[in-house]
């Protein structure tokens, strides 16, 4: 099987590729996330990809769509805490049910660790939703490490 990883500008096939990911999301928190709705989704790829810092690529096993990803570069200014660096935002990443547990997570990532090496980018971050274990574990097993934690507390 041969995964070929391509950019695209297609909000309409992002859109749908995010399904799964999206209905995952909205069963872990109903009340933050939406449930899927394609014409919503495609709007906001389209604005999404009109941002200059965001590409978008899309994982083909044999001409058919299997995933995507969305990447940005974030440049963080230096300041009296910190200094200047820039990352590389795997700002989303999704694979199609169809596709799971062959590869395809591992290509998109690897694309983003060579992207990041062309790019002189020293640092990949990504974000994911705790109660998604199967995303911790997939991004812990591409070597992925926890450096920052984020808390909240709902209050009446």
């Amino acid at each position: 099987m041969k995964i070929e990883i391509v950019s695209t500008k297609d909000a309409n096939l992002l859109a749908r590729l995010n399904h799964d990911v999206q209905e995952i999301h909205y069963n872990i928190e109903p009340e933050i996330f939406k449930p899927f709705d394609l014409e919503n989704m495609e709007i906001f790829f389209q604005k999404v990809l009109e941002n200059s810092s965001v590409t978008a690529y899309i994982a083909k096993v044999d001409g058919k769509s299997a995933g995507y990803m969305l990447l940005a570069e974030n440049i963080t200014a230096e300041n009296p805490f910190k200094y200047s660096y820039t990352v590389l935002h795997i700002d989303q990443i999704c694979v199609d049910s169809e596709f799971k547990g062959k590869g395809i997570g591992k290509a998109l990532v690897d694309f983003a660790k060579k992207y990041a090496i062309e790019r002189q980018i020293r640092r990949i971050e990504m974000n994911y939703w705790t109660q998604n274990t199967n995303s911790g574990e997939f991004f812990r097993s591409q070597g992925f490490v926890n450096f920052n934690e984020r808390l909240f507390i709902n209050v009446d």
